[in-house]
């Protein structure tokens, strides 16, 4: 079986399920209720392997690689599933390459987390130019371990997550610990909801007061081991981003076809009719670009920051754009709190932010093409 036929058949398999399991109205309950995420849809996730795509075999994964991981994405961003996928898939990565580099605790941690029993997410400091180690978050020696202080002011996922992967500042250097959150949470670790714009993926700050965790990356590995995750994690967003872009052009498109007005579809009109097509154009050019970045993470080189960059910013951008013009196209129906148009214009415009918003990522991607080419810029004598 060749991989498109795998990747179709894991698009249909998923996507029949999201659809019985993930409705508007299941969604909307979720959202708006107590509850953070759907734990009968996660297990189903974890039966189909979902969780596990991305990580190698050896380490309790399916292997299937970022291609299938992205496609999966992308299906369950169709359906704004409330499950933890893609701060899932970032610390995924940050164990990996952890674990790439001498960490028998990253490795065994990884194995627990891509068998789907534990969802983690990685608590680290944001800016507009990507993530970093949180201001005032610190970590000390007590001879038996390390105490984490401080406090991370947003960290996706952080009401539902089992296992939390924190950046802090040691004196030798930033590191990566594991804090085992646990369904109490950990002694020293309290997680406080914050409200946000897209209650489909809640978000929560994290204290930490001598809290007990445990070292997965040192000072001389941290830098590789926190961008793997964020690669990882922009890439999951811009395939997410994708899927919602998709459902909301179909949304659109659908309701052009069906609503009339003076005795015609508004999608005969021009205005509607472009529209749409503008719609296809950015969601495909998207869903090329972040295709392109899955291939390139999967076997890392000097192109692969700008290439993931690119299409992270791409598919962002694009899922804001086609979630507007879906609002649009539904005229004063989209606007109403009853109909989903709201759900997919609100997932797109805070996943601009979970982890750099798109200008700055081009950016980062031309600055290292040109760093590539010219070499490094010699510094300039006063």
């Amino acid at each position: 079986m060749t991989t498109a036929e795998i990747e179709k058949e894991l698009r249909d398999a998923l996507g029949g399920l999201l659809r019985q399991r993930s409705g508007a109205e299941t969604v909307a309950a979720l959202a708006d209720g107590p509850e953070h995420w759907d734990q009968g849809l996660w297990r189903e996730l974890v039966t189909m392997g979902v969780p596990g795509l991305a990580v190698p075999e050896e380490y309790g994964g399916e292997g299937a690689g970022h291609t299938l991981a992205a496609a999966a994405q992308e299906e369950l961003g169709r359906r704004l599933a409330p499950v933890p996928t893609v701060s899932l898939f970032a610390a995924q990565a940050a164990l990996a390459a952890a674990a790439a580099a001498g960490s028998d605790a990253a490795g065994t941690r990884l194995r627990t987390v891509a068998l789907g029993a534990v969802p983690a997410t990685v608590a680290a400091g944001r800016t507009a130019d990507g993530w970093t180690v949180a201001e005032g978050v610190n970590a000390v020696s007590d001879g038996d371990g390390w105490l984490l202080d401080g406090r991370v002011p947003v960290v996706a996922d952080a009401p539902v997550a089992r296992l939390l992967l924190v950046a802090a500042e040691t004196p030798a250097g930033p590191a990566l610990f594991a804090v085992d959150a646990g369904e109490g949470g950990a002694e020293g670790c309290e997680v406080t909801p914050v409200e946000c714009l897209d209650p489909t993926r809640p978000l929560g700050s994290v204290a930490f007061a001598r809290c007990p965790a445990g070292l997965l990356a040192g000072p001389g590995d941290f830098a590789a081991v926190l961008r793997a995750a964020e690669l990882a994690a922009l890439l999951m967003l811009a395939a997410d981003a994708v899927g919602v872009a998709a459902e909301a052009m179909d949304l659109a498109v659908d309701h052009a076809r069906t609503r009339q007005q003076f005795g015609r579809a508004i999608g005969s009109f021009q205005a509607v009719s472009h529209r749409c097509a503008d719609m296809l154009v950015a969601v495909e050019s998207a869903r090329a670009l972040v295709a392109a970045a899955a291939e390139e993470l999967q076997d890392p080189g000097e192109g692969t920051d700008a290439t993931v960059c690119l299409a992270a910013a791409q598919a962002l951008e694009a899922a804001v754009t086609v979630t507007q013009g879906c609002v649009q196209v539904h005229g004063g129906m989209g606007f109403t709190w009853e109909h989903p148009a709201h759900r997919y214009l609100r997932r797109a415009k805070a996943a601009e932010s979970l982890v750099a918003v798109p200008d700055r990522l081009r950016e980062r991607a031309a600055a290292g093409l040109l760093a590539a080419v010219r070499g490094p810029v010699p510094a300039v004598g006063v």
